[in-house]
């Protein structure tokens, strides 16, 4: 039944009988220590936390009143190196957290609860690695997934019908808000129909500057989007665009624009490559993940007709990471032919982010830090928390964390960071609302899910002394107030 418990401490997890040959994973239990090696005790049976896809366990599995949640990355393919920056930021939180003592006691026990976060794999099968989360586990949370169809696919197939609760920290698609869904399927950065003004106003400026400097009467775009609903949600997004004075649609039908999707499935975009370099457009719009750059971008700029003048980029947040950055190394001229849109600290979270990103470099060493999610991520599992204590009164379920999620605004505010967690959870277990403020903009949701505020910004990959990194160019978009500040200004 949707909104039902999930009830996932571990001892509550376990069923008071008696057995003489429990311990191992699948045997008989009673309470926790009776499970050996990487197990919970739940329905009377030894439950494994690891699976084929889920085989990182973070927090003690041991401590009989432990929370277990879960988070869900895609580590094959495109977002691989992405996923591990968002696993760990989740990682990072889930530490923090513990260290504090843990989530507040939902008895009358004043120990708090450790969390435990198993982190599985979603690239190679969503459903499989959902169903041990949610129908083997339990977990009343998940983290993720990474993309907008996984999170629309985890959600219609399992998630709602067993009443948990999915927050994404980097899905996209407005159709996500948009889900029947029993208010269970969130997401923690504007979507994009929140995103395309701000796309939408600078490809209006790019084409007035292109057709001043190449004295073109004309300016041809094209679109390559992902088929699936973060490419279809980024491609509507641009409905609004003017090409040349005219409708999108109008300049398709003229010649003067190309707008293709392709199989994420397929490392061969050639048919598309190859329309491209005929059409020779002046903008192109990459919407998708890693493998649109790998498959699309890398081919385009190498098979670029000599005699043609070579495109300028406009980009989404999914696309940043090292993978755009092999391409720019690999091709250096089309550094400065890229842009993109994404999210960035609010001034009020600045602070947040950079507190974070200390805390980040400090756990992982010489790991990268500007991987798009990862702040995000870290907000997500703080808030997944801080909604347990809000509701640490009350039986654990998606339902009832989704309604702890709603006291996280409204109060004072308060940074999230391992600092300030006990006085977090000293006022949410009051039932007093916090206004809390993560590493890009204060954590507050429309009755959809979707985010309300939050910064957007244009951003451009810098060079500086040899070293490739993403920076703002200067221009953000404040999506509560709609105001626009700052200018592009293009990466040195």
């Amino acid at each position: 039944m949707v909104g039902c418990a999930n009830v996932i401490g571990l001892n509550e997890l376990a069923v008071q009988t008696q057995s003489a040959d429990a311990g191992a994973p699948g045997l008989a239990c009673k309470v926790q220590s009776e499970c050996e090696g990487a197990a919970i005790c739940r329905k009377q049976r030894c439950v494994a936390l690891e699976s084929v896809d889920c085989t990182t366990i973070t927090g003690d599995y041991r401590d009989e009143n432990a929370i277990v949640i879960g988070s869900l990355f895609a580590f094959g393919g495109a977002q691989a190196g992405n996923s591990t920056a968002r696993q760990n930021s989740a990682i990072l939180g889930v530490e923090e957290i513990n260290r504090s003592g843990g989530v507040p006691q939902h008895s009358t026990s004043a120990n708090p609860r450790q969390l435990v976060l198993v982190s599985c794999d979603a690239s190679a099968n969503l459903l499989r690695a959902g169903r041990h989360l949610i129908e083997e586990l339990g977990v009343p949370a998940i983290i993720g997934p990474n993309g907008s169809q996984d999170t629309l696919d985890l959600s219609r197939k399992l998630s709602v019908q067993a009443g948990t609760l999915v927050i994404s920290p980097t899905a996209l698609a407005a159709s996500v808000a948009d889900l029947l869904d029993e208010g269970l399927t969130w997401q923690m950065v504007p979507n994009d129909r929140q995103r395309g003004p701000l796309m939408t106003l600078e490809l209006q400026r790019m084409q007035r500057e292109l057709r001043a400097a190449r004295k073109l009467d004309v300016l041809k775009l094209g679109a390559v989007f992902r088929d699936d609903a973060l490419g279809i949600g980024t491609r509507t997004s641009l409905n609004d665009l003017q090409l040349n004075d005219e409708p999108l649609a109008t300049a398709v039908s003229r010649g003067h624009a190309l707008v293709e999707a392709y199989d994420l499935s397929s490392t061969d975009q050639r048919p598309i490559v190859q329309a491209f370099i005929e059409l020779a457009p002046d903008l192109i719009v990459l919407a998708g993940t890693a493998e649109v750059v790998q498959n699309v971008m890398l081919p385009l700029e190498r098979g670029w007709p000599s005699d043609k003048p070579r495109p300028y980029y406009m980009l989404i947040d999914s696309v940043k990471g090292a993978e755009l950055l092999e391409v720019v190394a690999a091709v250096p001229d089309v550094r400065r032919r890229i842009r993109g849109t994404g999210v960035t600290p609010s001034p009020r979270s600045k602070r947040v982010f950079d507190a974070f990103q200390l805390s980040y470099q400090l756990r992982f060493p010489n790991l990268a830090t500007d991987i798009a999610g990862m702040g995000p991520t870290y907000d997500t599992t703080y808030a997944v928390a801080f909604a347990l204590a809000a509701v640490h009164d009350q039986p654990l379920s998606g339902q009832t964390i989704a309604a702890g999620l709603r006291m996280l605004s409204g109060g004072p505010e308060l940074e999230l960071q391992g600092s300030n967690v006990l006085a977090g959870f000293s006022r949410l277990a009051m039932k007093q609302p916090i206004s809390a403020i993560g590493t890009f903009g204060p954590l507050a949701w429309g009755a959809n899910g979707s985010v309300l505020g939050g910064t957007l910004e244009l951003w451009c990959i810098e060079n500086d002394a040899g070293r490739l990194a993403f920076q703002s160019s200067g221009l953000t978009l404040d999506l509560a107030s709609g105001s626009l500040s700052g200018e592009y200004v293009q990466c040195r």
